[in-house]
């Protein structure tokens, strides 16, 4: 386990904003470039988030093309306490520190909803989750969100992961004309998709993101990437997460739960093409995560993403493009 950029016995509880001595535990951070400690004390536990530079608040990734007005205060910061203020359940910001660069946050706990995939009880916090999400998408959205859009560059963008990393990196042989109609197919399936109304997105609404709480709800971090895009994009990223596979029955059932959280209709065709595009692009990340950073933790991802994809294009129809993905990634997926 990495240690933090700085070090702790050098700073009283006070640089914390804690009255007590601590003791630390450095926490895994996944894939972020962030990294994580707990501070306990006799009174409690607070989460120590720490930035290797003040960039690593921002996004490793494309942001949105719009323009964003300049602000001295982080995305995360601006975002969390924006959030928090209209009722959504993310940790509340004790500290920001600029030198040494870190934030002081409220401990959500250690459960994820990743951790609880295979507890009977996953489907009532999935349903948890999704009353979340629908109050996020019913946030009245700050400037800074509302300033950056989910436009057909992003999605594009997003898509250019998946054919970066998972092909032309790892030197994978395609045959150029299918590749061609595949993209055209996928950019096609995005001006659809942004054509909906659009409202707030977390923009990596999935189960390593949302904290089973002790009270029985759905905690919400890595928020930082928020901004204005379709609605079709967190429900996806939840309910067709990589790294959870849903049952066909249990997601019908929570997409029903979530019509009822919304008092809408869904529009289940573009909820899949959009799921897609989000499965697409988490392969791309895989592969990146294991060339440019040198850990292949989340190889073992890439395989049921791709059945994942298969799956939903033949359910749309799109039997040209499932042959295409299952031709040239069979090696893959151990076919």
């Amino acid at each position: 386990m990495n240690s933090p950029q700085f070090d702790l016995k050098d700073l009283p509880p006070s640089s914390f904003g804690l009255s007590e001595p601590f003791e630390w535990q450095a926490l895994p951070g996944d894939a972020s470039v962030r990294r994580y400690v707990r501070l306990t004390t006799p009174s409690g536990s607070r989460i120590l988030m720490i930035l290797n530079e003040r960039e690593a608040f921002k996004s490793e990734e494309f942001s949105a093309s719009s323009h964003v007005p300049e602000s001295k205060e982080m995305d995360f910061v601006a975002i969390g306490r924006d959030w928090k203020k209209q009722g959504i359940r993310v940790p509340e910001i004790f500290l920001v520190s600029e030198e040494p660069a870190f934030v002081v946050l409220e401990d959500l706990g250690s459960r994820l909803l990743f951790d609880e995939r295979s507890s009977s009880a996953r489907i009532r916090h999935y349903q948890e989750a999704l009353r979340e999400l629908a109050k996020i998408q019913a946030l009245k959205p700050m400037q800074r969100i509302k300033s950056r859009r989910f436009n057909q560059e992003l999605w594009d963008w997003e898509l250019k992961h998946f054919f970066e990393y998972a092909i032309e990196k790892r030197q994978k042989q395609v045959e150029p004309e299918a590749l061609e109609a595949f993209k055209r197919c996928l950019q096609d399936a995005g001006q659809r998709v942004l054509a909906q109304t659009a409202c707030v997105l977390h923009r990596d609404y999935h189960s390593k993101n949302l904290m089973i709480l002790d009270s029985g709800g759905v905690g919400v971090i890595d928020f930082q990437d928020a901004l204005w895009g379709p609605p079709t994009y967190d429900l996806a990223s939840l309910l067709r997460d990589s790294y959870v596979r849903l049952s066909d029955a249990e997601e019908a059932e929570l997409l029903d739960f979530f019509e009822h959280q919304i008092e809408e209709k869904l529009d289940r065709e573009l909820f899949v093409w959009t799921s897609i595009q989000r499965n697409l692009k988490a392969v791309g990340r895989f592969y990146y995560i294991s060339l440019v950073k040198q850990k292949d933790t989340h190889l073992s991802f890439v395989a049921p993403s791709l059945r994942r994809i298969i799956q939903s294009f033949e359910e749309l129809g799109q039997e040209t493009e499932a042959q295409w993905v299952r031709s040239n990634f069979s090696e893959e997926m151990g076919d």
